[in-house]
């Protein structure tokens, strides 16, 4: 008899899970909250009005997926169930848990009152409203120097509507070569943002961005890109998660603590170290989920996951990008292209996840991190 598989979480990691289970010529249960298939890789451009950051989720399922709309709340390990919100109850014989993250807004005092985040969409739609709600010449404050806060910053400002400071606690661009960080920094200065390094912020104000040194800033809208959370739903099921609330799973990203689940993206810790949250990993994770689970259903030994990074892709608004080339453990080399044509890889790159990497129809492409 074949197995009953479900995947809880309708992202990268999980779609790419349905896609791999397809081409094996298994069924499966996707669980996921909506229709809509969430680009989080577009949401700064959801924020700056030039992209809808969502897809038909219909048109990337699998003929063999079936789609439960709903959001799991519990899963019950010893009667492998999940139980969603609305009541209702999904059993598996096994669990795909590629539940992934959302935006955390408890870092920062202040913060969940005051600011707006584009970690999920939800968050990226509340933050257009506001933005939409601004005066002209408005002040904006992106909060954190990460790939996503640069983004954020650079899209806001080449609109050149509003004045759009970058504050973070650190060096911006961390994970980025010193070349691929400078010419970050002379983009945005270009875009006319204002960059403030080593600056922590300690308070966000109703109108304003209160630093650790006591200065506070004016900031009509503050956008907090600093943090990502875990869904609680693997602690409060039980399960063994790492401190921040990630799965704990093996190498072959089998659960530690029931070996009917295996965990894929941002939600799962492997062998206590998180990988890197980018559809970059999120996709062969799901992929190689998959394939333990073909394994485990075959009574075979599941292969370990090896990560294998090729580069880090940032957009700096429409007209400009960068391509920082990395080695397969994700640490930058020399390697970087720039300008127009790190914008046009950008663009490739961010089509070609739901054109081909989830593309149900282009079942030749693979990716395997084995």
């Amino acid at each position: 008899m074949r197995p009953e598989i479900v995947i809880i979480g309708a992202g990268y990691a999980g779609v790419s899970a349905a896609k791999r289970l397809d081409r094996a010529g298994l069924a499966c249960t996707l669980i996921g909250p909506r229709d809509e298939f969430v680009e989080r890789i577009r949401l700064h451009q959801l924020l700056a009005g030039n992209h809808p950051a969502t897809t038909p989720l219909a048109d990337l399922l699998p003929a063999r997926t079936s789609h439960v709309r709903g959001t799991a709340v519990a899963i019950d390990v010893a009667r492998r169930v999940v139980a969603l919100r609305d009541g209702g109850e999904v059993g598996y014989d096994y669990l795909i848990y590629a539940v992934g993250s959302h935006s955390g807004l408890d870092v920062i005092a202040g913060a969940a009152e005051h600011a707006v985040t584009v970690g999920d969409l939800d968050g990226a739609v509340l933050a257009r409203e506001r933005l939409d709600r601004l005066p002209a010449d408005a002040s904006i404050t992106v909060v954190g120097g990460g790939l996503t806060g640069i983004e954020v910053a650079a899209e806001l400002a080449e609109q050149g509507e509003h004045a759009v400071r970058l504050v973070t606690d650190g060096r911006i661009a961390e994970t980025v070569g010193a070349k691929g960080r400078a010419y970050i920094r002379d983009v945005l200065t270009g875009l006319g943002v204002r960059v403030l390094e080593a600056t922590p912020v300690e308070e966000i104000q109703e109108g304003k961005v209160v630093l650790a040194d006591g200065r506070a800033l004016d900031s009509d809208l503050s956008v907090l890109t600093a943090t990502l959370r875990m869904p609680a739903l693997a602690a409060d099921s039980g399960l063994a998660t790492s401190a921040d609330g990630a799965l704990s799973v093996h190498p072959t990203l089998v659960s530690t603590s029931a070996p009917e689940i295996v965990g894929a993206g941002d939600a799962a810790a492997v062998a206590g170290r998180p990988v890197r949250m980018s559809c970059q990993s999120a996709c062969p994770l799901g992929m190689h989920a998959a394939e333990t689970v073909l394994h485990l259903a075959d009574g075979t030994e599941p292969k370990p996951v090896s990560p294998k990074f090729v580069s880090q892709c940032i957009s700096l608004g429409r007209r400009s990008g960068l391509l920082q080339h990395t080695r397969f453990d994700d640490t930058p080399t020399a390697l970087t292209v720039t300008g127009k044509l790190g914008a046009r890889f950008k663009e490739r790159i961010c089509a070609s996840t739901t054109g081909i990497a989830l593309n149900p129809r282009t079942k030749w492409f693979r990716v395997s991190w084995n």
